[in-house]
């Protein structure tokens, strides 16, 4: 595959502490050491995709906010995005941009307090010029970001909670996320479970014992994205998916959904919503499709006596591999578009249905490009220009010939279609 170049439209170099070696270098492989980088625009000439570059940092000294100084938060990653909407005491409602990051330390170098997960506040949706933070969820009178669900920082029982997805059922905020029981090489981790954390009021969130998957029961899904579908693209939610992997980066995609509607098809509200969602008994999962090309969609009993003890890629929404994923509707495209990463590239597909059948993989980058990425998290809040061009939140950890880390951060992309 062809790859050219586009002149950057700017590149701004701030720097602190790193060599000229350091410079040169993310001028040919993008490393954002020093935080505030505008990239240049990569192409690979795909169907779909004109270009890809970085906007800016979203955490760390020289992101668009300092997010060290006000929040406590310095090194971090993944940066998955999700919508919030509540109406104060007064009858006001406020659309807000929430954003969960995994570990998270107080300096960019994974040293100082270490929180497991930490989730951001803004009202800022002009992406275009990097994205301002107002506010942590945090318990903390100075405001630092606190740990929305415990991280109990012991191998071989839980050494951490990394959060994966999140969606707004009725009033409620979801958080998923996975108990990461031991790190192997990179790209590499297992599963204790895939589980769930719920707040009313955007602020304190409480354990869903009722919606956790354990390893031991469904290995499939501990690592678990949630997506609303509006089937008729009617401003009002009829499903809710839930795509899962197992641990670590090499397992294939797959989905359950329940239904936000009654027998009759009338919409329940958003606490019979919530009730519905929490019972696992009400999910059908995706078992391929049928000779007419429908899809077909089976209890839990069933998926779990016949897909995984006995290991069937027509459960499989995307083929492994599949790492660190996000599904949102592109009114552009008319699709469902899939970003995910895919050994060292981050990689595009494309299906009429959320559950598929995707498209051929577009390439959106490649390492040669960006020095040590992963992840490219977006929602359909964050597309612009009818979805034309899609931000997405992409993490970065450069580390130097010796494997010293030289920054962990979180950076704005921007990716323009054709």
């Amino acid at each position: 595959m062809r790859k050219k170049r586009f002149a950057a439209l700017s590149l701004a170099f701030v720097l602190a502490g790193c060599s000229a070696a350091a410079v040169n270098a993310s001028a040919e492989v993008s490393s954002g050491v020093g935080g505030d980088v505008v990239s240049d625009w990569i192409s690979y000439d795909t169907e779909h995709i004109e270009g890809t570059r970085r906007i800016a940092a979203v955490t760390g000294r020289y992101a668009t906010t300092n997010t060290l100084e006000l929040f406590d938060v310095g090194g971090t990653d993944l940066g998955i995005p999700f919508t919030y909407t509540y109406t104060d005491g007064e009858g006001n409602e406020t659309t807000e941009l929430r954003i969960l990051f995994g570990d998270t330390f107080s300096d960019e170098y994974l040293q100082g307090s270490w929180r497991s997960n930490v989730m951001a506040i803004t009202t800022d949706f002009e992406f275009s010029d990097g994205l301002t933070i107002d506010a942590f969820v945090s318990n903390a009178e100075n405001g630092y970001a606190t740990e929305l669900i415990p991280g109990i920082h012991a191998s071989q029982q839980q050494m951490t909670a990394i959060p994966t997805g999140a969606t707004q059922i009725g009033d409620a905020i979801y958080v998923y996320y996975m108990a990461v029981r031991v790190w192997g090489d990179d790209g590499e981790w297992w599963n204790n479970l895939g589980g769930v954390y719920k707040s009313t009021d955007g602020q304190n969130f409480t354990r869903v014992e009722s919606m956790y998957i354990y390893a031991n029961k469904m290995a499939n899904f501990t690592q678990n994205y949630p997506l609303l579908v509006d089937e008729d693209r009617d401003g009002t939610d009829d499903w809710l998916y839930v795509f899962g992997l197992s641990g670590g980066r090499s397992s294939g995609l797959r989905c359950m959904r329940v239904s936000l509607r009654a027998e009759d098809g009338t919409l329940l509200s958003g606490e019979e919503q919530q009730e519905r969602v929490e019972n696992l008994d009400n999910y059908r999962y995706f078992n391929g499709f049928d000779e007419s090309g429908e899809p077909v969609w089976i209890a839990y009993n069933e998926y779990y006596m016949a897909l995984e003890w006995n290991y069937s890629e027509q459960s499989e929404v995307i083929s492994a591999p599949c790492g660190e994923m996000s599904i949102c509707y592109n009114p552009y495209l008319g699709k469902y578009m899939a970003t995910y990463q895919q050994h060292n590239t981050l990689i595009m597909r494309l299906a009429d249905q959320p559950y598929g059948p995707y498209s051929s993989a577009e390439l959106i980058l490649t390492s040669s490009d960006f020095n040590t990425f992963y992840n490219a998290f977006t929602t359909e809040a964050m597309l612009a220009d009818g979805g034309q061009t899609v931000y997405f939140m992409m993490s970065q950890w450069p580390r130097d010939e010796n494997n010293a880390t030289l920054n962990y951060f979180v950076g704005l992309m921007e990716m323009k279609l054709k």
